[in-house]
């Protein structure tokens, strides 16, 4: 796989639903999956962005773009699960974390284990919280030493400009 960018699921989440709606942004979108080769979705968080049921996702204007557009989901292996459970433990994530979930340490671990960076729009943490389950995808990264950039440093990077 040649893709160079890790995307968390709040890329297409927000991106496409409120800050660069296709709507307005058309050019933008069209860009963007010129560049489908460089974009991994990896499957937990595919499965954040496109709906299970598929009547829903046959209606959906997203799932509906990315399939037009080939951007599949990519199926994590053993070695990345086993990962991802290790950080969850040194993270020490549970359900009242506000920050990294499950599917974040996994697009993490994959990031690490393949040398990829992670796109996400959760901003740095000027400090570290007291509690590391209180750690964001971008804190996380840094910790791990995995590169993590936000949306305009992707597509600045694809040279889009609209």
């Amino acid at each position: 796989m040649s893709g160079r960018y890790c995307i968390d699921a709040n890329i297409f989440i927000e991106c496409w639903d409120r800050i660069y709606p296709l709507t307005v942004f058309p050019s933008l979108w069209d860009k963007i999956a010129q560049h489908q080769n460089d974009i991994i979705l990896i499957k937990p968080i595919y499965d954040q962005i496109v709906p299970t049921d598929t009547r829903k996702r046959e209606k959906d204007p997203l799932s509906i773009w990315l399939g037009k557009n080939h951007f599949t989901k990519t199926y994590v292996d053993n070695k990345t699960k086993k990962l991802s459970l290790q950080l969850e433990g040194k993270y020490q994530i549970t359900d009242q974390s506000k920050g990294v979930d499950q599917e974040d340490l996994t697009l993490i671990a994959y990031a690490k284990i393949k040398n990829k960076t992670v796109v996400t729009l959760e901003g740095k943490q000027e400090q570290k919280p007291r509690e590391k389950r209180n750690y964001k995808i971008p804190l996380v990264c840094s910790e791990e030493g995995i590169a993590c950039v936000n949306f305009i440093e992707m597509i600045k990077d694809f040279g889009i400009i609209i």
